[in-house]
C-alpha cells in the first residue's frame, strides 16, 4: 500500500519488475560464492580441483588473486538473471492476469481449484518461455 491503491492498480508492472528485480539483486550477492564455486567443480578437469564443497570453497578461498572469489562473477550473475527474473515474474502475472480477463472471464473463486492450477502451469509454462527468450544470450 505504498504506493495507493490506484497507483498499485496503474503501476503493477513496474512495481513488479521492480520487486522481483530487487530481490534477485540481493539473492544474488548471498548465492554468487556459491555458483563461483559451483562452475568451478564443473569446468575443470577431473582431478585437478576438489570436488567437494569444503575443499573447493578452501581452494576458491586460497587462490583468490585469479578465482577473483567470492565475488567475481557477481556482474554477469546480475546480467543473465535479473533480465530472467523480472521476465519470469512479470510475465506469469501477465498470463495469469490475461487468461482471467479474456479466457475465463468469472470471478476467479468460481473456478474449481483444478481449473485455476491448471491457469498457474499454463501461466508458469508461458513465462517461462519468455525467460528463456529474455535471457539469452546470457
Amino acid at each position: 500500500n505504498m504506493a495507493g491503491k490506484e497507483n498499485a492498480t496503474s503501476y503493477r508492472g513496474i512495481i513488479w519488475a521492480l520487486a522481483s528485480g530487487s530481490a534477485e539483486f540481493f539473492a544474488d550477492i548471498a548465492l554468487c560464492p556459491l555458483e563461483m564455486i559451483k562452475v568451478k567443480v564443473q569446468t575443470s578437469a577431473p582431478g585437478t580441483f576438489p570436488t567437494s564443497f569444503g575443499a573447493a570453497l578452501s581452494a576458491m578461498s586460497a587462490d583468490k588473486v585469479n578465482t577473483r572469489f567470492p565475488f567475481g562473477s557477481l556482474v554477469p550473475l546480475w546480467s543473465r538473471q535479473i533480465p530472467y527474473t523480472i521476465a519470469k515474474f512479470v510475465g506469469f502475472e501477465f498470463v495469469v492476469e490475461n487468461i482471467y480477463k479474456h479466457v475465463l472471464t468469472e470471478e476467479r473463486n468460481s473456478y474449481s481449484k483444478g481449473t485455476q492450477l491448471g491457469v498457474t502451469f499454463a501461466s508458469g509454462y508461458i513465462a517461462g518461455v519468455f525467460c528463456a527468450i529474455i535471457s539469452q544470450p546470457a
